[in-house]
């Protein structure tokens, strides 16, 4: 059972990242079907306190960096929040604070923006849009830790 969750997540996040990189959009279901399986995930490996308790500490870290980029686009950039920041990316924050511990979650958003950033001056000049695909990039980053940490099994994501 365990195994079919592990690889309908991983088909979830291949998803969000080949939508993202080729059309800029992705399907709303597939972020609630990823922030499904991974949040299932979670609680089972968890407590239910802890559940709800990291989830929501997990959010209010979410909220407030989307308040420090709203002032950062509104004040340096003077460009609304839209266009400087996707739907989908805050989405695939939501779906990260739902299936992870804080301290995971912490680490994996991180590094996962340190990714985004590092590939996307990669591939640039091959993308044919010009935004940053953040949610897909994200999301390839958090698959190839899963496979990872699933095919070597380095340490315990959910461990608190």
């Amino acid at each position: 059972m365990e195994f079919l969750l592990k690889i309908t997540i991983i088909l979830s996040l291949l998803g969000i990242t080949l939508q993202d990189f080729k059309e800029r959009k992705v399907y709303v279901w597939l972020f609630i079907l990823s922030g499904f399986l991974l949040g299932f995930l979670h609680f089972n490996k968890v407590f239910y306190q802890s559940f709800i308790l990291t989830t929501i500490i997990n959010c209010s870290i979410v909220f407030t960096v989307i308040f420090v980029l709203y002032i950062y686009a509104k004040t340096i950039l003077k460009k609304p929040l839209q266009k400087t920041f996707g739907m989908g990316d805050f989405l695939f924050f939501i779906v990260l604070a739902i299936g992870f511990p804080t301290a995971t979650f912490l680490v994996l958003f991180s590094f996962s923006l340190l990714f985004s950033l590092i590939l996307y001056f990669i591939l640039k000049n091959r993308l044919k849009h010009k935004t940053v695909p953040l949610a897909g990039l994200q999301a390839l980053f958090v698959c190839l830790i899963f496979i990872s940490n699933w095919v070597f099994n380095f340490s315990n994501l959910y461990t608190i």
